[in-house]
């Protein structure tokens, strides 16, 4: 998959997040799966890569 498609043109646009479901697993069944994904969006928030 080409990264070209990710570009940021500009920064102070708001930007979305989408995610695909492959095979519809349950990837979230897990409370620990899940609490990786929600430290991983603190992270970025928090260092100011992500403002949700």
């Amino acid at each position: 998959m080409a990264r070209d498609r990710c570009r940021i043109l500009d920064p102070t646009a708001p930007h979305f997040l989408t995610c695909t479901v492959v095979q519809w697993l349950p990837v979230f069944a897990q409370p620990a799966h899940a609490q990786i994904f929600l430290d991983s969006l603190q992270y970025l928030q928090d260092h100011s890569r992500l403002r949700l």
